[in-house]
């Protein structure tokens, strides 16, 4: 059981402590794809972490736990197995009754988000193909505001309206059908749907309470990034400045949405220049410490008691 229990506090310190570091970092200059990656797969590391752990639990013997915790058995014996066995079912069931609400708060959640998104979906759809005309991705409203954002799903679609075309230069315009077009390919919406669902259902978890605001900002900036390399960072700028309002439905990512003062600031810092290091191999890194750090941390905490133990 002790060693579910290291786990179990691994994953507290990482659920509690880790959004101040990940905001620090993604403040640091890093690419919004490798922050991205970061986040989402410390929230990933966090949930399998929890459920290792419950597992390592419920399971007779407590599963592979009492093979590792053996080698530590003869220089700490407060590792034992044998000296709480009381303590064993009750937690056990405890664990796994909390692990079952969770899955089932998510389940219910996502499922009633997916339906509820659907309808809407496809309830706007419906609307603009009746007001508005297609050419490719993109379809066309005659509305005099300045509109644009993508809508995702299996017939992702971009949309833009003739007050938008008129306000912005071709190279502004070209630009912002960049930015709802790499939302659309970097399967964005998909990303903050699943940070709406965490955060809804795990609201207590500071970690993910903060994740569907990281990762909506992130893919603005990542979206940005894209159009930036494209057609240039102050092309970008002047567009985004263009925009005064986000028009769209509610789960739609338009151009002028998450704070944009934040990614003005990240557009004049912008830089095309190679790395010193790729960014697929810092998002790869770093997603792989990040996604393994709650049972790293109980390695590492376990291997310090024994040696201070020993």
């Amino acid at each position: 059981m002790i060693l579910a229990a290291v786990l179990l506090f691994g994953v507290v310190v990482i659920g509690w402590f880790s959004p101040r570091l990940l905001g620090r970092l993604t403040a640091g200059g890093i690419s919004p794809g490798t922050a991205l990656a970061w986040w989402l797969l410390t929230a990933l590391g966090v949930l399998g972490g929890t459920l290792g752990a419950v597992l390592l639990l419920v399971l007779p013997d407590h599963g592979p736990a009492t093979a590792i915790t053996r080698v530590l058995h003869d220089c700490w014996a407060a590792v034992g197995h044998s000296d709480i066995p009381a303590l064993d079912p009750v937690a056990g069931t405890f664990a796994g009754a909390a692990l079952v609400i969770a899955a089932a708060r998510l389940a219910v959640a996502s499922a009633r988000r997916r339906k509820r998104s659907t309808r809407l979906h496809r309830r706007h759809l419906d609307a603009l193909r009746l007001s508005g005309a297609r050419s490719g991705p993109t379809l066309w409203l005659p509305d005099d505001r300045p509109i644009a954002y993508s809508l995702g799903g299996r017939d992702g679609l971009i949309v833009a309206s003739e007050g938008l075309a008129a306000r912005l230069s071709h190279r502004e315009l070209n630009a912002v059908l960049a930015h709802e077009q790499a939302h659309l390919r970097g399967r964005h919406h998909l990303l903050t749907a699943s940070a709406d669902v965490l955060g809804r259902t795990l609201r207590f978890v500071p970690l993910m309470r903060e994740l569907p605001g990281a990762i909506r900002l992130l893919v603005e900036l990542a979206a940005d990034r894209a159009a930036a390399t494209r057609h240039g960072p102050e092309t970008v700028r002047s567009a985004l400045l263009s925009i005064h309002s986000a028009d769209g439905p509610r789960r739609a990512l338009g151009m002028a949405g998450a704070d944009t003062e934040i990614r003005l600031r990240v557009l004049a810092s912008h830089t095309a220049g190679p790395s010193r290091f790729p960014a697929w191999a810092k998002a790869v890194a770093g997603g792989t410490v990040a996604l393994l750090a709650p049972p790293a941390f109980t390695v590492g905490l376990l291997f310090a008691t024994g040696l201070v133990s020993c």
